[in-house]
């Protein structure tokens, strides 16, 4: 098994380890100045990358990885150290590493690791003739690694993480002193727990006026985590009077845990997230060949699915070499943009729905300024009457018998031809998006209850990455099972 090309030790070593190219991370330890370049890590930088994707392949800790890298000789081999003399490099190697990506991507907006997988799945596109012509996609909600905090635990928590007890005792206003030190000692989920609502609100609004005493006495200096969490939670007047902001108007993208401002809130079909928005695009299945995924997008959980669909169609040409020619999606992926850009390149863009209930009424344009509409509850055909450009009515009776008016606009119009252009697909055709989904049941299979291990944006767009680099393995590796089983039956 150890020598055994079809092993899958063997096969992560040809398709993943062997094809990291290194000079994709030299910017992390060069630079222009000559006394400011920092030495390359004693590890082979292929091996820290790979050991990055194994990792995520196996759902495994660091530590756990760490033992498996030196002790288990498939995991060896499939880094490629084949003897026993090979060093298994030291853990600080492979977090300075995972750290300098992290660093450089903040700073240049640049993941050479999302580079890196997208050079090594275009080889294996090569290798194994995948054109890339047709794409589907989908995304997943996925929840960051941390605690669920209420509106006050927040807003509590985040003032505890930027201030300090020395800070607080600088305080000249004897008053705001007692109270910043009583908030900061205090235990904000007892509180809750313990408080009602309206004196709760009583609380949030003493907290917002501490914070606010902060931030204009630059107690605690130029904290902007703390000026954020102020400036989405609160009002003030230009007579400076702080107000609670009315929590419907606290934006998605607020901050939801001061150890992870990245994440975002979304809620969807009944579920409620605090994380991100993964979005993975695959090649469909062609006739004899393999499905790779070739772009992994990740994006606060509020990110609408149609602001991916530009960005994919563009990195699957990059990775396979071909113009896309057919997208596969679902409702969430259609706008108005989306399908301009596909018509603007030649491509066809098939949905299997579009969001939002059909209507009661069917809407047809017969010419340029005739709107014919068919009441579908009963059967009724009114010719629409003009209000204006864009704008129609037609007659209606309303549940009390009284006569009514009901308004249409060019929009409406718009959405329902695009829908009777979805209802055309045959079945057949727009089922081919179906399959991705397995994929998204791959991508959070080592997750528990889709919540990652992880904090931050990049931390996710890492593991996101480095799970997708091992699904494409698994997928030729499997493939090359089944074509040499069907060639040993021949």
């Amino acid at each position: 098994m150890y020598d055994d090309e079809s092993a899958w030790h063997n096969k992560f070593y040809k398709e993943v380890t062997s094809k990291v190219d290194e000079d994709i991370f030299k910017p992390l330890y060069t630079t222009e100045r000559e006394d400011n370049r920092v030495g390359r890590p004693n590890a082979s930088i292929r091996i820290l990358v790979s050991m990055m994707i194994l990792k995520e392949g196996c759902g495994c800790s660091d530590e756990q990885l760490y033992e498996q890298c030196r002790f288990n000789l498939l995991y060896r081999r499939a880094l490629g150290m084949v003897t026993l003399d090979e060093q298994c490099p030291a853990i600080d190697s492979y977090y300075g590493f995972r750290r300098k990506i992290c660093e450089y991507e903040e700073k240049e907006g640049v993941n050479l690791f999302d580079k890196c997988f997208k050079q090594i799945t275009k080889a294996q596109a090569i290798e194994y003739r995948v054109s890339g012509k047709a794409i589907r996609m989908d995304s997943k909600l996925i929840s960051s690694n941390i605690a669920w905090y209420s509106r006050y635990e927040i807003i509590h928590a985040t003032f505890v993480k930027c201030v300090s007890e020395e800070s607080l005792s600088r305080i000249e206003n004897q008053l705001v002193r007692q109270q910043a030190l009583d908030f900061f000692q205090e235990d904000a989920a007892k509180t809750v727990y313990r408080t009602d609502s309206e004196t709760m609100g009583k609380r949030l609004l003493s907290l917002g006026i501490v914070i606010d005493y902060l931030l204009t006495h630059n107690i605690i200096g130029d904290d902007t985590l703390l000026g954020r969490v102020f400036s989405e939670q609160y009002d003030k007047s230009e007579e400076g009077i702080v107000s609670v902001r009315d929590k419907k108007k606290v934006r998605a993208k607020s901050l939801q845990n001061p150890h992870d401002p990245d994440a975002e809130y979304r809620g969807k079909n009944g579920k409620k997230v605090k994380g991100y928005s993964t979005n993975i695009t695959e090649t469909t299945d062609e006739p004899g060949k393999p499905s790779l995924i070739t772009d992994v997008k990740v994006k606060g959980a509020s990110a609408a699915d149609n602001g991916f669909v530009q960005d994919a169609i563009d990195s699957t040409k990059d990775v396979t070499g071909n113009d896309v020619q057919t997208v596969y999606t679902d409702g969430a992926y259609q706008s108005k943009e989306n399908r301009k850009f596909a018509e603007d390149n030649g491509i066809e863009f098939i949905a299997n729905g579009i969001q939002g209930k059909p209507s009661r009424f069917d809407l047809d344009m017969t010419d340029e300024h005739t709107l014919q509409v068919t009441d579908k509850t009963t059967a009724e055909v009114h010719t629409a009457i003009p209000v204006k450009e864009g704008r129609w009515k037609i007659p209606v009776e309303s549940p009390n018998g009284k006569k009514t008016w009901r308004y249409f606009s060019k929009e409406q119009v718009d959405k329902a031809e695009v829908r009777k252009k979805v209802e055309s697909i045959p079945f057949e055709e727009r089922k081919k998006r179906n399959n991705v989904e397995a994929t998204m049941f791959q991508y959070c299979f080592h997750t528990r209850n889709n919540k990652t291990r992880y904090r931050t944006k990049i931390k996710h767009t890492l593991q996101a990455i480095a799970r997708c680099a091992w699904i494409n393995m698994r997928r030729l590796f499997l493939y090359d099972l089944e074509m040499g089983l069907q060639m040993a039956t021949k």
